[in-house]
């Protein structure tokens, strides 16, 4: 297996994670699937997959941003989804490693993850908890 980043032709492989883990929206995903696409040109987002000989295991999606308080640039996963046929085969490790070693280059000083059901598998990857995570829905 192997990682790389996203391109346009990913789209529908992502799409039908994404849908099958949490339900999507299709004309939303596809306006925001080619913004991101978009913005990791401009380095300020990492959408990677998981490519096990052709085939779309999962995805990756993380955003970095300059912090003040951590005193330089945060790197925030934002979204982790493996396929269920490709879960437990380490496609999800891969892909955090990868985050995680692109915010190193990108000069990141920390990444960070919100989580409502994962705590206990960040954990044993190194995370610590720092924070609770509230949401406002806007719409």
């Amino acid at each position: 297996m192997r990682i790389r980043p996203a391109d346009v032709t990913d789209a529908e492989a992502v799409f039908a994670i994404l849908d099958a883990s949490h339900g999507a929206s299709r004309s939303a995903f596809d306006h925001n699937y080619e913004e991101l696409i978009a913005a990791m040109t401009y380095d300020g987002a990492d959408l990677l997959v998981a490519d096990a000989d052709g085939e779309v295991a999962g995805y990756a999606l993380a955003a970095r941003m300059l912090s003040l308080s951590a005193n330089g640039p945060v790197s925030q996963l934002l979204e982790l989804v493996v396929a269920p046929a490709h879960r437990g085969r380490g496609a999800g490790g891969l892909l955090v490693d990868a985050i995680i070693r692109r915010a190193r280059r990108g000069g990141a000083v920390e990444v960070t993850v919100a989580t409502r059901t994962a705590r206990g598998y960040y954990v044993r990857r190194g995370f610590t908890e720092t924070a609770a995570c509230l949401t406002l829905p806007l719409t």
